[in-house]
C-alpha cells in the first residue's frame, strides 16, 4: 500500500502541477495557492487513488500537507480492519 503523502504529493505535481520542490510536508493547500474548486477536484482524485474520502474541510484553512495524509493513513487503515462477526 503506497504511502498517503506519496500518493499526495503525486497528485499534486501531476493533476494539479505544483512545483515538486513547493510540497513540504509543512505546507498548506493556501500555501500551493489552491483555491476551494481545486481542493474539492483533489478530494475526488484521492478517494479514486486510496478508496477513502477526506473532508474538503480538513483541507482548507491550516492543514498541512502531514495532517492531510495522516488522516487518509488513519482513514485507509480504519477500512482495512477485517470485519467481525456481528
Amino acid at each position: 500500500m503506497p504511502d498517503s503523502y506519496d500518493v499526495l504529493r503525486s497528485v499534486l505535481t501531476s493533476s494539479f502541477r505544483v512545483p515538486e520542490e513547493e510540497i513540504e510536508p509543512e505546507r498548506t493547500f493556501a500555501h500551493l495557492d489552491l483555491d476551494s474548486l481545486a481542493l474539492t477536484e483533489l478530494v475526488l482524485v484521492l478517494h479514486e487513488r486510496l478508496g477513502v474520502r477526506v473532508s474538503t474541510e480538513a483541507a482548507v484553512g491550516t492543514s498541512t500537507l502531514e495532517e492531510v495524509a495522516r488522516q487518509l493513513d488513519a482513514l485507509r487503515a480504519e477500512g482495512a480492519r477485517p470485519v467481525g462477526p456481528s
